[in-house]
């Protein structure tokens, strides 16, 4: 018996020691008395509060010399009794600085120590907290709640919150609205009572019950695809993550809830959509097979006879005969300068090539000397600036460059030559400017300028579209095409197309381009 008393003596004087130690870091004041009121002990911001030398032995002083007299009084009156029957009291008084006599509100405790071999008390504990720092850390936590109140009420996705019960202790203002239920119907049911329907209960009832008791689970942290309920019945998809905390020491799980319904249906119809292009461009490829033979064939045949009319009969033919062979030459020429435009525009999905490093300067020279003789004779010039290399279909680009100088050749005001300036540079993309400098963050800009006649701008949307004119046919060929194909081409290239222009003074084409293009985009 001896020497477990022994060693209970010593277990006792290394847990004195180690609450010592924890004492002397404390911020607050602690004291420890004999059960007479006699401090044996006073920590350094304890001595602090009373005027004592930090450092300095504890004096032979009695509790009642730190505290005011009415304080003391109240202490003796009420918080002695209290230990003396309890063993504990909390309240409040007032520490006086025996040096200054300064007066200082504090929250006390105190509580009496027992000894292990013996019921009675050992020694008494007194510990102070200064009321401002009480009021401080109180008027913290309601900031805190505020706060947290203030981000669940002005978020727009719903917030529930779980506790470790597994019912619902938050329930914000969108969950209310995309839910249809109101917060103080839900707060104390369980989520599965609320968020899922009837047939997915149980399952999701089990899991959250497995994150409460175990802390981990397959969506924490992450967002996944649900079904959800609202009060009505109707379900809906939503996108959900959980996170987990501690409150108190109890683990709180908290759902953030995204309704995607209208995702989901824009992704439907954009499905719905890609179908549709994807049987309009069938429908396409069919027209462009009709066009290159069952089309074409008879009008050959138009061709050919009235060739043969002409030849045969022509010298017996009045004036009349004649300019109906005339007219009838002329309508098949135009007809299959038509057909030849819709087989171009509709090759332009259908038969494009991959994308590869195209030199642009070099397509525009090539283009140029295409176009000499047309050139020459209009005594037009065309410069050609600096063009950089991009991905792109190179028959396409030449097609556009093709079109595009073509048309300012063609369309030159009468009384000047036409000229015609090429040029390009890379600017970042506007929606991408933050992101600094790099070929995925850049465009190519491409501009075509010349000085011909020009148009009005309220007609801006209708030259890019099929067999748009805004001039009469006999006194600028075409077909209405060809800024159907550039708008055809730049659009497959992932770019836009527009111009600006005044008549009698010119036109520019303005044509972005992307400078590289996705795998994905070089196999269309």
């Amino acid at each position: 018996m001896r020497g477990l008393s022994k060693a209970l003596e010593s277990q006792q004087e290394v847990v004195c020691h180690a609450l010592a130690g924890l004492a002397e870091w404390s911020d607050d004041f602690i004291c420890f008395a004999t059960s007479r009121g006699d401090p044996f002990y006073l920590n350094p911001t304890g001595r602090r509060m009373v005027g004592l030398d930090a450092d300095a032995a504890v004096p032979s002083t009695r509790l009642h010399d730190y505290y005011s007299n009415d304080s003391w009084k109240q202490l003796r009156r009420v918080a002695v009794p209290a230990v003396n029957s309890t063993g504990h009291w909390e309240g409040q008084s007032r520490l006086c600085n025996i040096k200054t006599g300064e007066l200082t509100d504090v929250q006390t405790t105190m509580f009496r120590v027992k000894s292990p071999q013996h019921d009675k008390s050992s020694c008494l504990v007194v510990v102070h907290r200064k009321a401002g720092e009480l009021e401080r850390s109180e008027k913290a936590l309601a900031e805190s709640q505020a706060r947290k109140h203030a981000i669940l009420e002005s978020s727009l996705d719903p917030i529930i919150t779980i506790n470790h019960e597994g019912v619902i202790t938050e329930f914000n203002r969108a969950a209310e609205q995309v839910f249809g239920h109101s917060r103080e119907k839900v707060l104390g049911t369980q989520p599965s009572e609320v968020l899922f329907p009837p047939e997915m209960i149980a399952g999701q009832k089990n899991r959250i019950g497995r994150y409460l008791d175990v802390g981990e689970g397959s969506m924490l942290g992450k967002r996944t695809e649900v079904t959800a309920v609202r009060a009505d019945g109707e379900t809906f998809p939503a996108e959900m993550a959980m996170t987990i905390s501690q409150e108190q020491g109890a683990p709180v799980l908290t759902f953030f809830v995204r309704d995607i319904s209208r995702r989901k249906k824009a992704e439907q119809e954009q499905a719905r959509y890609a179908a549709e292009l994807k049987r309009s461009n069938r429908e396409l490829e069919q027209f462009a097979y009709i066009a290159s033979h069952d089309l074409q064939e008879p009008l050959r045949k138009i061709r050919t006879f009235s060739d043969r009319l002409e030849i045969k009969c022509g010298e017996s033919l009045n004036e009349t005969g004649q300019q109906c062979i005339d007219r009838i030459q002329n309508a098949a020429e135009r007809m299959q300068m038509l057909i030849e435009g819709l087989l171009t525009l509709s090759r332009v999905t259908t038969r494009g090539q991959n994308f590869e490093p195209v030199d642009l300067a070099e397509i525009a020279r090539e283009v140029v000397s295409d176009l000499e003789v047309q050139i020459e004779r209009a005594e037009g010039r065309v410069e050609i600036g600096k063009l950089p290399t991009i991905k792109a279909d190179a028959v396409q680009i030449r097609q556009l460059m093709q079109n595009l100088i073509g048309n300012a050749i063609k369309f030159r005001r009468a009384d000047r030559s036409p000229s015609v300036k090429i040029n390009g540079r890379f600017i970042p993309r506007p929606e991408r400017r933050s992101k600094g400098r790099s070929v995925e963050n850049e465009l190519c800009r491409i501009t075509v300028k010349d000085n011909g006649i020009g148009f009005n701008e309220k007609h801006l949307q209708r030259i890019f579209d099929v067999f748009q004119r805004l001039h009469p046919r006999d006194v600028y060929e075409g077909t209405g095409i060809g800024l159907a194909i550039c708008r055809k081409i730049v659009e497959r290239h992932g770019g836009t197309i527009s111009a600006k222009s005044t008549p009698q003074h010119g036109t520019t084409f303005e044509i972005l381009l992307p400078i590289i293009h996705s795998e994905k985009e070089t196999q269309k």
